[in-house]
């Protein structure tokens, strides 16, 4: 009898244990209490590059359609007021660390190519957490965010697989870039890296259908039983970096003329032709996780990094219209982003989320989505998002701090409706640029090829409910914005504040008209200015240049010759970390 009775406490003492174990491993996270790895939801983030707010036809224009896309839309949630940085760099260091820029020295003007800087190793990124969790890490395309010694390559900051460019862009077709400065130094830069090794890729082909086959490869090849992480980050629709009437690169400009010649502006056809091309890319994609049987449990993420750079530096010819403002500025045109997240697992799609999102939102809210548990991570600047869009729940976030730039004295925040800008003129890009989208001699919408494109076909076979056509229109309809913009451009030199849910083309400076809104706004402002950590911005280092490396751009500085990184510890430790 005895013997028994140890028998049965040494069996309730296992089941025990092993419940225990059940509950360690779901983390204890709300909607996951039965989570293990093997469910945990794949995500895939698709990053565009210079993308404009009207450049997409799920925000109402009618002049490059974007039907694959627009299935992500209509069939997910609409991230109406999703905010990023000025520039690319910013809003990629925003997004992988999960904190503002400004805390890394990280702000102002993108990474150069052969510029000493790099987001700080104490900062973990996005793919690391998910890799904690036992996710398949992968990026293809884009980095920028510093690459001048091997630790701060992608392969080393999470990512189990590289595929993609180090800098901030490339030509389409042969993968160069100049050192911008002197538009000298011409080098190749197209990698495939994995942890141990950093090996130049000399694939030919036009790089939108590069990176699209390499996307389609990690998913046709993915394990299902591991979780994946697929971080796709495309150079359309972004300049090449020449100055000869090749800014934009199509694949073939025959079948663009074909199909866009109803677009006069031959650089803005172009420009229709690249995003048509990503169009393309993202229905593939959706396509591939179908045909994997991956789609039913996963999370997909399309966003622009910054609005479009319709003239000047580096101009794509895209079209914010009709928000205010380009790329580099904090006006709507270069922080709000045309942005859509679409999965099965939310329980309210085909609708819209007018709630404020920012960049530095989507760790935390990924890793929710993934099962972590947030309370076991320091506190980001980003909050967790998922029950927003998953459920429709009130956002927390009732504020944004768009931009601290300590070097042209840019400064942007949004509480609630109201915005202000100071010094937002630096650049001169402040106008209402691009095209309306609405002409009549463009075709007119499609519904249905939205809900025969490629992702839409793919979305079709794990939806609860059909899109229609009806729906189509009625979402349209309430993403379009709707503006009379002023003769006279009001000057915001000084500061500017605007009620966006009035005025959401910021024509009307209201600051006289509510002095204490304005107070507060700067006051919101000024606290974070105690945690800016200077910019690191030290201009290119000629050991960088690519003839030293049988022309190819490569890390130049050996990982225990960093100093960088022991000045960046330095000048960290003298900041308030209490925001």
């Amino acid at each position: 009898m005895k013997t028994r009775q140890n028998n049965l406490k040494v069996s309730f003492f296992i089941l025990l244990i092993n419940c225990c174990h059940l509950l360690i491993r779901s983390e204890n996270v709300e909607d996951y209490s039965s989570y293990s790895y093997r469910v945990r939801p794949n995500i895939i983030v698709i990053i565009a590059d210079d993308l404009g707010w009207n450049d997409v036809s799920f925000n109402g224009a009618d002049q490059i359609p974007t039907p694959n896309i627009d299935a992500l839309a209509y069939n997910g949630v609409i991230l109406n007021k999703h905010y990023v940085l000025p520039t690319c760099t910013p809003s990629r260091t925003a997004f992988l660390t999960g904190y503002h820029p400004i805390r890394q020295g990280m702000e102002g003007v993108p990474l150069k190519a052969g510029e000493k800087r790099a987001i700080p190793k104490r900062y973990k990124l996005l793919p690391e957490y998910l890799k904690d969790l036992g996710y398949s890490t992968h990026l293809v395309g884009k980095w920028h965010v510093g690459y001048y010694a091997p630790r701060y390559t992608p392969t080393r900051r999470g990512f189990n697989t590289y595929f993609g460019y180090y800098n901030g862009y490339i030509q389409y077709f042969n993968h160069t870039t100049p050192e911008i400065k002197s538009n000298m130094h011409l080098g190749h830069d197209l990698h495939r890296d994995k942890p141990n090794k950093l090996s130049p890729d000399f694939s030919t082909g036009y790089m939108t259908d590069l990176i699209t086959e390499e996307a389609e490869k990690i998913i046709s090849n993915h394990d299902p039983a591991t979780p994946l992480y697929l971080q796709i980050a495309h150079l359309a629709m972004h300049a090449s970096g020449l100055d000869n009437g090749e800014e934009l690169q199509v694949k073939d400009m025959k079948k663009v003329n074909d199909t866009f010649g109803y677009i006069k502006d031959i650089n803005r056809r172009k420009l229709a032709g690249v995003i048509n091309s990503l169009d393309q890319s993202v229905g593939r994609v959706v396509d591939a996780l179908s045909k994997a049987d991956l789609l039913n449990n996963s999370i997909i993420l399309y966003f622009s990094d910054n609005g479009a750079q319709t003239i000047g530096m580096l101009q794509n010819h895209g079209s914010n219209y009709p928000l205010r403002g380009l790329k580099f500025t904090t006006y709507e045109g270069g922080v709000r982003s045309a942005s859509c997240i679409y999965s099965p697992l939310i329980k309210k799609p085909s609708t819209i989320s007018n709630q404020l999102i920012h960049i530095t939102d989507w760790l935390p809210t990924l890793y929710s989505a993934a099962g972590g548990n947030l309370n076991n991570l320091k506190n980001f600047d980003g909050i967790d998002q998922w029950n927003t869009i998953k459920k429709g729940r009130r956002s927390k976030r009732n504020s944004i701090l768009l931009n601290i730039d300590n070097k042209i004295k840019d400064e942007a925040a949004i509480i609630g409706n109201y915005k202000l800008l100071k010094n937002s003129n630096y650049y001169n890009y402040d106008g209402y640029f691009g095209d309306n989208g609405t002409d009549s001699s463009y075709p007119k919408y499609k519904t249905l090829d939205v809900i025969s494109s490629l992702a839409g076909r793919a979305i079709s076979t794990v939806a609860k409910k059909k899109l229609t056509s009806e729906k189509i229109h009625e979402l349209r309809q309430s993403t379009k914005v709707t503006c009379k913009h002023p003769n006279n451009l009001m000057d915001c030199t000084d500061h500017c504040l605007f009620d966006l849910s009035t005025d959401p083309c910021e024509t009307t400076d209201i600051s006289k008209y509510y002095p204490k809104i304005t107070v507060h706004l700067r006051n919101y402002i000024d606290v974070y200015r105690k945690v800016v950590v200077n910019q690191t911005y030290n201009g290119v280092d000629p050991r960088s240049y690519p003839e030293h490396f049988n022309g190819t751009w490569m890390p130049w500085i050996s990982d225990d010759l960093d100093d960088l990184e022991m000045n960046y510890k330095k000048e960290f430790l003298k900041i308030n970390l209490s925001v």
